[in-house]
């Protein structure tokens, strides 16, 4: 996942191909988790950062100012040990003013509601929350910010220990803390973010609902009119919005993030080229060789062996 840089009049997606803040990135982790780590030390103004899932951003170190597109008074000051939980297709626009002289390190995760879900019928008890203190939900409001917390702090702390130094089975490391993190948040006013529904009686929550569709079958064909009942819309409707957002069709995204996918695949040297074209439910290991050495410019053996180079 990356931080997207676009111009204030359209925000870019957050995606591999785009004009991005990856100059900041210092890293992406985790076998499960989709966990970015990204260094300010540069002063930077108006960035927009939209994501087609909802997201998680923890402050590590340093400061920022994020504003939420469409929302009256939504400015916040994000400080270390903070953390903002975004939903679907909502614009923020953020600042770093003072990273030249104050680094700013932030952690991005892509969240599943569905492992949120998953996570809450595996714990023995039912994890306590903090009820928003104010009658605006964070859905109104556009965002959920959550001031400083002593266990989430701790784990970004952990986290970014573990992109610096890079220690054994660090990726694994990485999912453990994902999950924490998770679970510390469900124990904040960011709750009803994490577990609740996509709001599909809009154009934003229908195409967030195909989205994450998408993302959880990967593994298999997908059609059109599977994403159009997720969406609850017409199947018109459904590729005039899609179109509009992502600039691309339908199918081109879901080929696109199955090359994504199988780029993270590919980065261990375990899976071979038939297991990760199987994992992602090719007809064939030719087809998806073929699809991956258009997209990539090399054969997926061929991305495979740069890697480990």
């Amino acid at each position: 996942m990356s931080l997207i840089m676009s111009s204030p009049h359209r925000p870019a997606q957050h995606r591999e191909d785009s004009r991005s803040l990856a100059s900041f990135r210092s890293g992406v982790g985790g076998d499960d988790a989709r966990l970015s780590f990204y260094v300010v030390e540069d002063e930077v103004h108006r960035v927009s950062l939209r994501a087609p899932h909802l997201t998680y951003y923890g402050m590590v170190n340093g400061q920022a100012s994020v504003d939420v597109e469409g929302k009256e008074e939504t400015e916040v000051r994000f400080e270390a040990g903070e953390s903002l939980v975004v939903p679907p297709l909502q614009t923020i626009t953020v600042d770093f003013p003072t990273a030249d002289q104050t680094p700013a390190r932030c952690l991005v995760l892509q969240i599943d509601r569905q492992q949120v879900r998953s996570l809450l019928d595996q714990l023995t008890d039912q994890v306590a929350w903090e009820g928003p203190a104010r009658s605006r939900t964070a859905e109104e409001r556009g965002f959920s910010h959550v001031e400083e917390k002593e266990g989430v702090a701790r784990v970004l702390n952990m986290v970014a220990y573990l992109f610096r130094e890079d220690p054994p089975n660090r990726d694994h490391l990485i999912d453990l803390n994902a999950m924490e993190l998770i679970i510390q948040m469900l124990q904040t006013a960011s709750r009803p973010l994490l577990v609740g529904e996509f709001p599909r009686n809009t154009s934003a929550g229908g195409l967030a609902a195909a989205v994450q569709y998408i993302q959880d079958n990967l593994d298999r064909h997908i059609s059109i009119d599977e994403l159009v009942e997720e969406a609850c819309m017409s199947k018109s409707s459904f590729y005039r919005h899609f179109s509009d957002e992502f600039d691309m069709s339908p199918l081109e995204y879901i080929t696109r993030e199955r090359i994504v996918r199988a780029r993270e695949l590919l980065a261990d040297p375990d899976n071979t080229v038939t297991s990760v074209s199987h994992a992602l439910g090719f007809s064939s290991t030719s087809h998806f060789i073929d699809m991956f050495k258009e997209h990539e410019g090399v054969t997926p053996k061929q991305y495979q062996l740069e890697l480990t180079d």
